[in-house]
């Protein structure tokens, strides 16, 4: 473990970066799932379509 993963509470020191309309639901739950911190992007979507993203993850 290291400061990172410390901080992120992650096993891997691994971000995925916030591409839009790439980086959706379920991407973020697979990278959180292998140990990195998944990102889903909000950028050029809806409000009800994040959520939606975002209970795709939790």
């Amino acid at each position: 473990m290291n400061r990172v993963t410390a901080i992120l509470g992650t096993k891997y020191p691994i971000i995925q970066g916030a591409m839009q309309y790439v980086a959706n639901g379920k991407l973020a739950a697979a990278v959180s799932e292998a140990g990195g911190l998944g990102v889903v992007a909000a950028g050029g979507i809806s409000s009800e379509q994040l959520i939606t993203e975002i209970n795709i993850v939790t």
